[in-house]
């Protein structure tokens, strides 16, 4: 991506940064705040920060995978030492409610998945519909790719932004505010429930890597919650989210593939996918350096809007000459700042065709 369109997604981010601010002290300060600003009032805002899950919200996606090897039939570290009745139990489990989740591997199949925060509809799809909305909206997003490409079957996902970095420094000097405990766990069982993965897609600010996965743990422990990783927030001492851009370097990342796969170990988990963000050469400088490891899919996803010639020019970079063994390619697309808007077509003739394709 050119500087000038770095720039100018930099003003675009600010500007989101903005509402989704706002968002933030609307359901801190409630009422008064609120009416200042001509937005609703607390007892007014959306559902989503109510786990909630009315079966006449729910829309099924039918774009699930088909089965892969039985994960006790491989030879994978994930699962050496495990006796005959803990086979007997993960090989249940691999054929039962929860076998769509083992059955998401890369290669084999393809993700395509939603970004966004729920108090914030400029930051993408999840803060712009109800629950029956998104998924169906997911759903024929994912078709589109199942219908042109058949051998890869279509896994849908939330890309859920937490924590979000703010223009101010917050309380602890972190410069990012961290969605409830709620808003989380009704969005993962959304998207569990409609055979979706889900992903936190976290912006670190000036706290550190190992303190925000940490503050997630729990719920990485469930099958089916993944991660994700945007350097661009990644701030050094000093520097102030959208004014300079963020960087992550390879040791980060590879304790965090580290952590993830001790834990798929550890519990005998469906392996991990983990996402991370691109679009300067900046934002990862010594990227050669990314270790993957056994249980830990990593993606390497072009991130930033701009005109299709840009960003294919930057996938052919980073997801093609600068994509290490063990790595998978993604692309993010912009349904409003794309312009034109890359089709499903355009970036399944790609080469190599990404894996992940994320819409914000």
């Amino acid at each position: 991506m050119s500087r000038d369109s770095a720039n100018q997604t930099r003003r675009e981010r600010f500007r989101r940064l903005t509402f989704a601010l706002i968002g933030v002290l609307v359901l801190l300060l409630g009422g008064e705040l609120a009416a200042l600003l001509w937005l609703p009032t607390s007892h007014e805002s959306p559902a989503i920060l109510t786990a909630h899950n009315p079966a006449s919200e729910r829309h099924k996606v039918d774009a699930s995978p088909t089965p892969t090897l039985d994960p006790t039939q491989q030879n994978s570290t994930a699962f050496n030492g495990l006796n005959t009745n803990q086979e007997r139990l993960l090989h249940q489990e691999y054929w039962g409610a929860n076998g769509w989740i083992w059955r998401a591997r890369l290669p084999y199949e393809r993700l395509v998945a939603f970004y966004g925060n729920p108090l914030s509809a400029p930051m993408g799809p999840l803060g712009q519909y109800s629950d029956s909305e998104l998924m169906a909206k997911l759903q024929e997003q994912a078709q589109a790719y199942a219908q042109i490409d058949p051998s890869h079957p279509v896994v849908p996902a939330l890309d859920y932004v937490t924590p979000v970095v703010q223009p101010v420094p917050m309380a602890d000097n972190t410069w990012v505010y961290r969605m409830p405990d709620d808003s989380i766990q009704h969005y993962i069982s959304l998207a569990n429930s409609h055979h979706a993965l889900f992903f936190f897609d976290m912006q670190i600010g000036h706290s550190t890597v190992q303190h925000e996965v940490e503050h997630v743990w729990q719920y990485l422990k469930q099958p089916g919650v993944e991660l994700s990783l945007d350097p661009e927030f990644t701030l050094w001492p000093g520097e102030i989210p959208d004014v300079e851009f963020g960087h992550m370097e390879a040791s980060q990342v590879n304790w965090v593939i580290n952590q993830l796969s001790q834990l798929v170990q550890a519990e005998h988990l469906p392996p991990k996918i983990l996402i991370v963000h691109r679009f300067l050469q900046e934002m990862l400088p010594d990227w050669q350096n990314i270790r993957p490891e056994p249980g830990v899919q990593v993606v390497i996803t072009v991130d930033g809007f701009g005109a299709p010639q840009e960003k294919i020019a930057d996938y052919q970079t980073y997801d093609n000459q600068e994509l290490l063994p063990g790595e998978y390619p993604g692309m993010k697309l912009f349904y409003k700042l794309d312009k034109p808007l890359l089709s499903p077509s355009n970036l399944l003739a790609l080469k190599p065709p990404p894996l992940l394709v994320m819409y914000q």
